[in-house]
């Protein structure tokens, strides 16, 4: 009983997880910033009477060590090869370094103003997010303190300071060149992993005919787009990572599972945002939209549609829209396939279109009103949708085939079969 009374007096004074995790966050921060900060004390210590014995300036032989390791812990590049915020900054203060030298700056000053150069780029670069680098700067305004209140030096530090100018802005106009070259290649290196996925996902048949159908359609508008970044001052990085992102959550769908419907709907709102983008930038004269271009937008807007219909019935669309986009892609590659693949989208893409609505005009009316005659009309839908999925497929593969002739009279026995069927 007394320890539980004890325990319930200390719970109001007991300290949250959370704020024990903040304030250990603090601490370590706190020992970081004074073990960076001590270390420079003892490299001043032990290394500027190094210097000091060496050194010839005209000037204070401690000023000069100080500048010295100044110079030295700002001049040195350090963090990968190939970041630009690390080589352009030491490049640049080397530089300033044989200005200054060129303005009769003494060696320290001069190896001083470089390694102020590089630090004050390199936060620029870094955006100013620079951690505990940050500790530098205090030492460094010890080191324009010193500087001008040497009357030995003061006279000389400002135009080299001035020249500080002219050197950094050619500094970050090269570190801008080289970001837009090296976001270029990384550009490339993505719309070309992106293109590799999506050749990948074509064959990924567990995805289901419709999420294929949808694939293609939207790998074609992507390719399409990707062949216009960059021109007319189009960046675009938004709708490549749109893609991007879509690309990848299709790649890890695992076998066996269906593509969730919000992928679905990013999938098919994609690809409406691509056809704007290829719309503002050009007709069929471009050579960004093709003729074709009419017929995935109807296979795109039946598989819109088809969410409304009993599964069954979506299923017969799904590999409509497959054999549609395949009908089409024939058409793109072999142009003898044209006049007969134009024939048959013309006719029966739209008698399709016809054949989703009465379907769910007859499934919103059998909700309500189950009767005889809406049975035997749903069960003549399915046989018309039945039929005109296997014509899908069979014109799809003849096309592939280059077997046309044979078919003409499927395709008549169909026209009939819809006519009896009252379509």
């Amino acid at each position: 009983m007394q320890r539980a009374q004890k325990a319930q007096t200390e719970t109001p004074g007991a300290v949250s997880p959370e704020i024990s995790a903040a304030a250990q966050k603090v601490g370590s921060g706190m020992k970081r910033f004074a073990k960076r900060f001590m270390v420079h004390v003892a490299g001043l210590l032990f290394f500027a009477p190094a210097i000091s014995s060496l050194t010839t300036e005209t000037f204070d032989t401690g000023l000069a060590a100080v500048l010295a390791y100044l110079a030295f812990i700002c001049l040195l590049p350090r963090g990968p090869v190939n970041e630009r915020s690390w080589y352009i900054p030491a490049a640049a203060g080397l530089v300033q370094w044989a200005i200054a030298g060129l303005l009769g700056a003494p060696l320290a000053l001069g190896a001083f103003i470089g390694g102020l150069q590089a630090f004050a780029l390199r936060a620029i670069l870094k955006k100013f997010q620079m951690g505990f680098e940050w500790v530098a700067a205090f030492f460094l305004l010890v080191g324009l303190t010193g500087i001008f209140t040497s009357t030995a030096v003061s006279s000389l530090s400002w135009g080299v300071i001035i020249s500080m100018i002219p050197v950094a802005a050619a500094a970050l106009a090269v570190a801008y060149a080289v970001g837009r070259l090296s976001e270029a290649k990384n550009k490339q290196e993505l719309v070309a992993d992106i293109l590799k996925r999506f050749k990948e996902l074509s064959s990924h048949e567990h995805l289901g005919s419709g999420v294929l159908a949808e694939i293609e359609i939207l790998a074609d508008r992507a390719s399409q787009f990707f062949t216009t970044i960059n021109k007319g001052g189009h960046t675009d990085d938004t709708v490549i990572g749109k893609v991007d992102v879509v690309s990848r959550d299709l790649l890890n769908i695992q076998s066996g599972r269906s593509a969730p419907e919000r992928l679905l709907r990013s999938m098919q709102d994609l690809s409406e945002e691509l056809d704007k983008i290829l719309e503002a930038r050009g007709g069929p004269s471009s050579g960004i939209i093709d003729e074709y271009r009419g017929y995935e937008q109807q296979v795109r807007a039946l598989l819109i549609a088809k969410r409304d219909l009993a599964s069954d019935s979506a299923k017969q669309i799904d590999t409509i829209a497959y054999a549609a986009y395949g009908i089409i892609r024939q058409m793109r590659s072999d142009p003898a396939d044209r006049p007969g693949g134009e024939r048959f989208l013309k006719r029966y893409l739209k008698a399709t279109a016809d054949m989703v609505k009465e379907r769910k005009r007859l499934e919103e009316a059998s909700a309500t009103n189950r009767s005889d005659a809406l049975n035997t009309a749903l069960a003549r839908s399915d046989e018309v949708l039945e039929h005109l999925a296997q014509a899908f497929r069979d014109e799809d593969q003849y096309l592939m085939t280059n077997d046309t002739v044979n078919f003409t009279a499927e395709l008549n026995a169909l026209d009939t079969f819809m006519k009896m069927r009252g379509h």
